[in-house]
């Protein structure tokens, strides 16, 4: 700014009204000049204020841009998952239709099937009990088989040790002098007779009657030499026991029954002329017993029949024996094989049974 001011003359010393005038006028204008030069100032620092709010505000609207974006990205996306949502909500709606269907038509089937289960279980309950009542008839049937059988075999069996007595006491009665040894040789011939007719008839009663097991520790030796003194071992015949003993829960007079037996049949097969050997093997809870003799071996047709009930060879006997030995085996809790050639009769038996009493079924 420019000012121009024109003095007039005046007096040395001394000032006029209009010099005072422009004296105040310039101090206003200094004072003008300083509050403006000020404000420019302050006008500066709002200009240098405002660029940095400005900036801030740029960057702020930038990250509101980059939000806005993603939210509009993200709206995208929720609107994109919300049709799929719909779209398998209405596929599921339509599944459930489907499925509500088959449900009631599973259901009419069950109850279809429900009925013809009843329908069938009544037809299994009559058909049961016609089964069982056959099963009786037919057990019936060959329980009478088998005791026909059984009583002819013992009949023919029993003839001729019947004629053996018969004639032997017509000898005797014919002979009322007759020497002491012939008549020995003659009780002999009548003792045997009974002997073999007492044995038929063991048989049979051990196979049909109904008996108690009596249960007790005893020394499998002791009943093995007990079965072996009830026998008549021919003179060429030689019967090697084990060395070793087991003790063990058994009925004895049973298992006496089932040893002699075997050991009788393995003399048999020898035809009296041979060994018969007897091992004992110690298995912890079980004991094994083999009876093997030096026979000529057991047919490999025979082997499955040989503990079937009436099956022998023999020309004679009731074929119980083996049959009788197998049940009371099984009625310890033991297994009974065979298995030849050589010939040899395997028992596995419990060593601890418990001690009370069972009842030996026959037919």
């Amino acid at each position: 700014m420019q000012i121009i001011v024109t003095l007039q003359s005046k007096e040395p010393g001394t000032k006029s009204s209009d010099e005072w005038m422009v004296s105040d006028e310039l101090k206003e204008l200094d004072a003008a000049e300083n509050e403006l030069m000020e404000k420019e100032r302050h006008l500066t620092l709002l200009t240098n204020e405002s660029f940095s709010k400005m900036k801030e505000i740029s960057k702020i609207n930038r990250d509101l841009q980059n939000r806005i974006k993603s939210l509009q990205e993200l709206s995208t996306s929720l609107n994109r998952k919300n049709e799929e949502l719909k779209m398998a909500n209405q596929e599921l709606e339509r599944k459930t239709i489907h499925n509500n269907n088959v449900s009631l038509e599973l259901k009419e089937k069950l109850e279809h099937v429900t009925q013809k289960e009843k329908e069938l279980s009544l037809q299994r309950d009559f058909l049961a009990k016609r089964l069982d009542e056959t099963t009786q008839d037919l057990v019936k049937a060959e329980k009478f088989a088998i005791i026909g059988e059984l009583s002819a075999r013992l009949a023919h069996d029993l003839r001729n040790p019947l004629s053996v007595i018969k004639n032997t006491m017509d000898v005797m009665s014919g002979k009322p002098n007759m020497k002491i040894e012939e008549r020995l040789q003659h009780v002999a011939r009548f003792k045997r007779a009974v002997q073999r007719m007492a044995h038929q008839i063991d048989d049979v009663l051990d196979f049909v009657k109904k008996t108690d097991m009596i249960l007790q520790v005893t020394s499998l030796r002791s009943i093995m030499e007990s079965a072996i003194n009830v026998i008549l071992i021919p003179p060429n015949v030689k019967i090697y026991l084990p060395a070793n003993d087991v003790s063990v829960t058994c009925d004895s007079r049973k298992l006496e029954a089932v040893f002699s037996n075997i050991i009788l049949n393995a003399i048999q097969a020898t035809d009296d002329n041979g060994e018969v050997k007897i091992r004992m093997t110690d298995l912890g809870h079980d004991v094994a017993i083999e009876f093997e003799d030096s026979g000529h071996g057991i047919p490999s047709t025979v082997v499955p029949k040989i503990f079937d009930p009436l099956f022998t060879t023999k020309q004679t006997g009731t074929g119980l024996g083996l049959s009788i030995c197998k049940n009371i085996v099984e009625q310890h809790g033991g297994i009974i094989l065979v298995k030849s050639p050589p010939t040899v009769f395997t028992i596995k038996l419990p060593k601890n049974m418990p001690q009370k009493s069972r009842i030996y079924q026959g037919i």
